[in-house]
């Protein structure tokens, strides 16, 4: 797939990882400016990672997420522009990769949560505590304290999460997608349930990107 066939629109977001001279990712956001096909694509930059000395030939990995998909490609700085503010040129990428979300697992994550249940004439109906058990592009798994209303038809979830080092807010829309209720032959008295992400704006679905690629990294070296 060629870079000009998404036809991104201005102000795309972009989860960015630099590689620094010892080869670690150090992770950072962006805004898609617009491009030149074959010739360059141009990114605002609001904040540098500080571990990232920025000049021509550094190396980095691109990511975006789309309806369709997680968007990803390699490139290096081409050119470092400082006025009116600082945005870059990066190569044009030779290769450009598409990955369905549904091929992304699940990963383990132990994070308090507070939900608000939204009936479908969109009042709230509830607002309750949990936790999640586990997380994915798509959907995650939550345990709440208390039975969520039968009358529910979408959720809305608020967390802190930690990502890159930096405390950041998740919000994210979701439906119920299955109630596993109560075990009462174990000695967890939350209720769990099946959660399916909607209606996510570019922002959060960077952060969630972000936050599974580290939980992806944390499962990958057994929790170090």
């Amino acid at each position: 797939m060629d870079f000009a066939d998404l036809r991104l629109p201005v102000a795309t977001r972009m989860q960015l990882n630099f590689i620094g001279l010892d080869y670690k990712r150090y992770p950072s956001e962006a805004s898609l400016l617009g491009y030149r096909a074959r010739e360059s694509v141009l990114v605002y930059l609001p904040k540098k990672p500080p571990q990232v000395l920025l000049r021509e030939g550094v190396k980095l990995e691109a990511k975006t997420v789309l309806q369709m998909g997680i968007v990803s490609f390699s490139s290096t700085i081409q050119l470092i522009c400082e006025q009116p503010y600082t945005y870059l040129h990066f190569t044009w990428p030779h290769k450009v990769e598409l990955e369905p979300l549904r091929r992304y697992p699940r990963f383990p994550l132990d994070t308090a949560l507070t939900l608000t249940a939204v009936s479908a004439q969109g009042i709230a109906t509830a607002r309750l505590r949990g936790c999640f058990r586990d997380m994915s592009l798509q959907g995650a798994r939550i345990a709440l304290e208390k039975a969520l209303p039968e009358s529910l038809s979408k959720v809305l979830i608020h967390a802190k999460v930690a990502v890159a080092g930096m405390n950041q807010s998740l919000e994210l829309h979701g439906e119920v997608k299955r109630a596993f209720g109560r075990d009462e032959k174990s000695t967890d008295p939350n209720f769990h349930y099946g959660i399916s992400f909607t209606e996510l704006p570019p922002p959060q679905r960077l952060l969630l990107l972000a936050l599974c690629q580290e939980l992806q990294g944390v499962s990958m070296h057994g929790g170090m």
